[in-house]
């Protein structure tokens, strides 16, 4: 076989790794919104929590998770719309209902009555973590963080956890 036949089939499976290593990412970043989502189906917020007409989910529009997050305004979370706001600037009790940070955030104040998941161990605790890891999406939750913030999970979204703190 002529060399430059080799080299096109060499490049073209370079290429076409590529394109599915491509692929695989953004579904694992629609997965990853996708958990945010059943998360707060299982999370139970402290009664005496203002209801408000959105259900609140701040993130950085930074974030990887941006676009996916953005997909389910709208989708029912406890009898309200789901609405994916900027996280920027100042936090205080009450802004959101779900904090998802990045990585490399800073742990935020306690937060009354907001679910704080991170995508990722990183610099500070969450009370939930998403874990990447053998071709998986897993997520570890901190019951002493949802505490902190006054919430509880449903016993099924514990039995699911990797690790329950």
């Amino acid at each position: 076989m002529p060399r430059p036949f080799i080299r096109s089939i060499g490049f073209a499976a370079i290429g076409a790794l590529a394109c599915a290593l491509a692929a695989a990412q953004v579904r694992d970043v629609e997965l990853k919104a996708a958990y945010i989502y059943n998360f707060a189906q299982f999370t139970v917020w402290p009664e005496t929590a203002r209801p408000k007409a959105s259900f609140i989910v701040c993130a950085s529009p930074n974030s990887t998770l941006w676009t996916s997050l953005q997909s389910f305004n709208g989708k029912p979370v406890n009898g309200r719309a789901w609405s994916t706001v900027d996280v920027s600037g100042r936090l205080k009790e009450g802004d959101c209902d779900v904090l998802v940070l990045t990585r490399s955030a800073e742990r935020p104040p306690a937060l009354p009555g907001t679910l704080v998941v991170r995508d990722g161990a990183g610099r500070g605790a969450a009370a939930i973590t998403l874990v990447d890891g053998d071709e998986l999406i897993r997520f570890d939750v901190d019951t002493e963080e949802a505490t902190r913030n006054g919430l509880r999970f449903s016993s099924k979204l514990l039995r699911l956890a990797r690790n329950v703190i």
